[in-house]
């Protein structure tokens, strides 16, 4: 085989592998609407009547993430601190926008994003241990939210 054409199926081998590994852990599948059974063609010609025998089932929406959105200005979180108390199991979205370039670490979940001007950091997460769960600039040890986990 080419060598040009397996460098090309390897490199999307290795795309797939590190999209698989470094995706958010609460992207699933919970919340998409599926639909099964089969929908009665049309008739193409003549009267005669069809019936509709499919069967939907849709499952109800996964409620929106809770937003937090941060914005570091100067050396400090605008506003100051945030504070947000969310339910055990509730879906958060992290958002910060900073001036300076680090890395956001929210601590209990244990993940992290770069961040700085102009790249702003998106962090996706479950809400899963009681607690208080601190998010801060990891190389400035900047506090930039708290969020209060409720059982």
């Amino acid at each position: 085989m080419d060598k040009r054409i397996l460098l090309a199926l390897g490199g999307a081998l290795a795309a797939v592998v590190l999209f698989l590994v470094l995706r958010p852990e609460d992207e699933d599948a919970a919340g998409v609407a599926t639909a099964t059974g089969t929908d009665a063609a049309p008739p193409t010609t003549g009267t005669s009547e069809t019936t509709d025998t499919s069967e939907t089932t849709t499952t109800a929406p996964a409620p929106e993430p809770v937003r937090v959105v941060v914005e570091v200005r100067d050396g400090g979180p605008v506003g100051g601190v945030r504070r947000v108390a969310v339910d055990r199991g509730e879906r958060v979205e992290l958002v910060v926008r900073s001036d300076v370039a680090d890395r956001v670490h929210v601590h209990g979940v244990d993940i992290f994003r770069d961040v700085g001007p102009g790249a702003p950091a998106r962090l996706r997460f479950r809400a899963s241990t009681p607690g208080v769960v601190e998010v801060e600039l990891e190389d400035r040890h900047l506090l930039l939210a708290e969020l209060e986990v409720r059982p």
